[in-house]
């Protein structure tokens, strides 16, 4: 052989670089420059040229100052604990609840034409419109913030889940079928492979959704959570505190959301292999 061929095959024998990691990169240096550029500006409206009053918009020193205040009083750890217990809790539910409903309802053409308006009806309605409700039904404390979780976690899960069962292409259905597929076989090896990174995705879409739900129901009915302690934080005008929370759950919802991001990269990698 060669030394031409052997460097020929050696080229082809190169492990191919994935085209999006450099963009992910990138777009990890553009946060961070963003992150920069918004913590100067806000530095220099409200310290340099004291734009604004410092008791209602604190310094972004201020506001690492309030965090270790928050964590040397004990707040900030205990307060998030209520807070993640509940959110797991109604997560969990929730996101057991969805798969169910999304896989029975895409499944059933009459369940699909029956739930399917009530399910969009209820993705349309405001959290905060409910809220005073469930907080009649439910009492004061973390139930009626589970049952927020549950609920912002149920719906979107359940919707993609039905995208996803129903979106099966007849063509691999009857495919299947050709092969002497069961419909049982047909549904746990064809439909549900297909539905899984839609019901990723769901999840995916929920994290932020039931943040947004559990930090309304503590805002409003809780003696403790994140919510709580930022409203606490301002009633006493420990603003600088009450940025500390908001930030620091801001960062741990960007980090749930980055993971069940890398989860629904990873599930639905098949997909990308099949369209090279």
């Amino acid at each position: 052989m060669s030394s031409a061929t052997v460097t020929i095959a050696t080229r082809k024998a190169a492990p191919r670089k994935k085209p999006w990691a450099f963009l992910r990169r990138r777009s990890m240096w553009f946060a961070l420059i963003d992150l920069a550029v918004i913590v100067a500006i806000w530095h220099l409206v409200v310290v340099t040229f004291e734009m604004v009053n410092r008791v209602f918009l604190p310094a972004p020193l201020d506001v690492l100052l309030g965090f270790g205040q928050l964590a040397d009083a004990g707040l900030l750890w205990s307060n998030m604990g209520f807070s993640a217990i509940t959110w797991l809790i109604g997560f969990a539910l929730g996101a057991f609840a969805g798969i169910a409903i999304g896989l029975i309802v895409g499944s059933i053409h009459v369940a699909y034409k029956l739930v399917m308006p009530i399910m969009w009806a209820a993705w349309a309605t405001p959290l905060v419109a409910i809220q005073p409700i469930i907080g009649v039904w439910f009492g004061f404390g973390m139930t009626p913030n589970v049952v927020l979780v549950f609920l912002s976690t149920a719906i979107p899960i359940s919707l993609n889940t039905v995208a996803g069962v129903s979106g099966v292409s007849p063509s691999i259905l009857r495919a299947a079928e050709v092969y002497g597929a069961t419909p049982l076989q047909s549904y746990l090896k064809v439909r549900l492979p297909w539905t899984f990174p839609y019901i990723v995705g769901g999840i995916r879409l929920a994290i932020p959704t039931s943040l947004i739900g559990l930090l309304i129901g503590e805002m409003v009915s809780s003696p403790m959570g994140m919510g709580s302690l930022i409203v606490t934080s301002l009633a006493r005008f420990r603003t600088n505190q009450a940025f500390s929370a908001i930030i620091f759950f801001i960062v741990v919802s960007v980090v749930l959301v980055s993971l069940s991001d890398y989860l629904e990269r990873k599930v639905g990698a098949w997909r990308e292999a099949g369209t090279r």
